[in-house]
């Protein structure tokens, strides 16, 4: 049974390979929406196949399209700030026949790429460098990386031509973290059990090794609080870095905190690494570590199939608007 739902991007772009963020409003002669729009539909004319980069372009010459990931993207539109569009996502040999409801109605699809239909949302603020984006999920298949990916590709084959010589931009994503809804999981117990490990040296010297891996279950009286709490503190700091003093948790004293939780003999240990385990609703097993807690937002809204369009833009709208403040985002997002 699929689940839909959808996850939310912070964006950024680059010039090339530069490290600093530009303004989305001027890109060169352009805003980045207009940019964008223009690659999406560059990406409609044709199926792009394979891994967009140069090495696994490489790979698809040499082995050919079987077992290899293919995209394509349709109804590109542009309502105000934002662009919205639909995606087709599959792999190129994933499954071998569509049966009709009669023998003679089958079709042979070993050499296609069955594909189902995402639809993605690209809001955009009025001046600034950090924009967002959200994109439909079905079960654990979220095309984020393929479509980025793809749009850098075709941005750096429009610097290759034209007057515009070497000039290409690159979209950069991260995940959106959300306080109250990382909260819900635990307290819904989808927050089954910490792990704590520590590594030790092989005897020759040449690499690590897992020596000691513990595991702690959450349904341990006060447990299940304690690291409701200590989460939360992961996340506030993170939240604050760059803003006066403020500093990311570092991953010795978020297991420390994880340590304590389970008890003092664990706490004295000389531990190297620990996590908190989250399983979502389809059974994907996550890991939520003091400075890495963002894949784990995926935001559920439908079973068996998805929801109308409209339900999807102001849901998604919705969930942008409540995370846009601690994301320092400022976007006026239309009303439908």
């Amino acid at each position: 049974m699929a689940t839909y739902g959808y996850r939310l991007f912070g964006f950024q772009v680059f010039r090339g390979n530069r490290r600093t963020p530009v303004d989305l409003s001027a890109c060169g002669d352009e805003s980045y929406a207009e940019i964008a729009e223009r690659l999406l539909k560059a990406l409609s004319v044709d199926t792009a196949i394979g891994d967009p980069t140069d090495q696994g372009q490489a790979r698809l010459e040499e082995s050919g399209s079987i077992g290899q990931p293919a995209m394509r993207v349709e109804e590109v539109r542009v309502v105000d700030n934002t662009i919205r569009a639909t995606v087709w996502a599959g792999k190129f040999g994933s499954h071998e026949k569509a049966i009709g409801d009669a023998a003679d109605g089958d079709s042979d699809i070993s050499d296609k790429a069955a594909s189902n239909l995402h639809r993605v949302v690209i809001a955009f603020p009025d001046a600034g460098d950090t924009g967002i984006m959200a994109v439909e999920t079905i079960g654990r298949s979220c095309p984020i990386s393929s479509l980025t990916g793809w749009m850098k590709k075709k941005s750096r084959e429009e610097g290759t031509e034209g007057t515009n010589e070497g000039l290409w931009w690159r979209i950069a994503v991260q995940a959106m973290a959300d306080e109250e809804r990382l909260a819900e999981m635990i307290r819904e117990g989808q927050a089954q059990k910490l792990v704590l490990v520590k590594n030790s040296v092989t005897a020759g010297r040449t690499r690590d090794v897992r020596d000691v891996e513990i595991t702690a279950s959450l349904a341990v009286t006060g447990r299940m609080d304690q690291t409701l709490q200590v989460v939360r503190d992961w996340y506030r700091r993170n939240r604050e870095v760059g803003r006066e003093e403020a500093e990311a948790t570092t991953t010795a004293r978020g297991v420390r905190q994880l340590a304590a939780i389970v008890g003092p003999e664990i706490e004295s240990m000389d531990l190297d690494d620990g996590w908190v385990e989250i399983q979502d609703p389809d059974g994907q097993v996550k890991r939520v570590r003091p400075n890495q807690m963002t894949e784990v937002f995926t935001y559920r809204l439908s079973e068996d199939q998805p929801v109308v369009t409209p339900s999807f833009y102001a849901a998604v709208r919705e969930t942008a608007l409540g995370l846009q403040q601690a994301a320092r985002v400022a976007i006026d997002w239309p009303v439908s």
